[in-house]
């Protein structure tokens, strides 16, 4: 049995059966050392394919990818885009502390028709303006060259003179930067310079 084996041995059959072992044992490790990205058809790799953690940024086109899409309205607001809520102020305007300023102070007025003035400004387009509160003017005087007007300006802060009604009421006025204030009436005689502001708009 072994002479007759012996006998059929060849140095062609052995070479050709070690080349069969060494392609069988190698031939996988060899093939995918030469696979590069033209050997792989497009669509053809799934996450299944590729080891976690193995695809960096520095791979991935972050402009090419998309948002998830349950996630497409996580950058909406009812509907609409971030850049529909930027606060802006009407033409003319200025912000100061979370509110629109006239950068120019209007003419002496009695504090009824400034409010009026103010209240008319814009309206209809707008929700209309209103006179700045003490706190509001004093902390504005300085910011954007904002000059408080000669003989002061008057806020919306009042109260009233007497407890009969129809008396004319005593209006809060800023009379320095330091946001220092005097009183003067509602009244032709009390008139003064005044400036309004007006709420952010979207």
């Amino acid at each position: 049995m072994l002479r007759a084996l012996r006998a059929k041995l060849t140095y062609a059959n052995v070479v050709s059966t070690l080349a069969l072992v060494v392609a069988g044992s190698t031939g996988g490790a060899y093939a995918a050392s030469k696979l590069d990205g033209g050997d792989i058809r497009k669509r053809t790799l799934t996450g299944a394919h590729l080891r976690s953690n193995t695809i960096g940024g520095r791979v991935v086109k972050e402009k090419s990818l998309k948002p998830v899409p349950r996630a497409r309205n996580a950058a909406r607001l009812e509907g609409h885009p971030a850049e529909f809520f930027r606060v802006r102020c009407p033409e003319g305007m200025v912000p100061i502390s979370d509110v629109c300023f006239e950068t120019q102070a209007r003419p002496p007025a009695p504090y009824g028709s400034a409010t009026v003035v103010c209240e008319g400004t814009d309206n209809k387009v707008h929700p209309g303006r209103r006179l700045p509160t003490h706190a509001e003017l004093m902390t504005a005087i300085g910011d954007f060259d904002i000059a408080l007007a000669p003989g002061g300006e008057l806020t919306s802060d009042v109260w009233a003179t007497s407890s009969t009604p129809g008396d004319p009421l005593n209006v809060l006025y800023i009379i320095d930067g330091a946001g220092g204030a005097a009183v003067t009436t509602d009244t032709a005689a009390g008139a003064k310079a005044f400036r309004c502001v007006a709420d952010p708009l979207n």
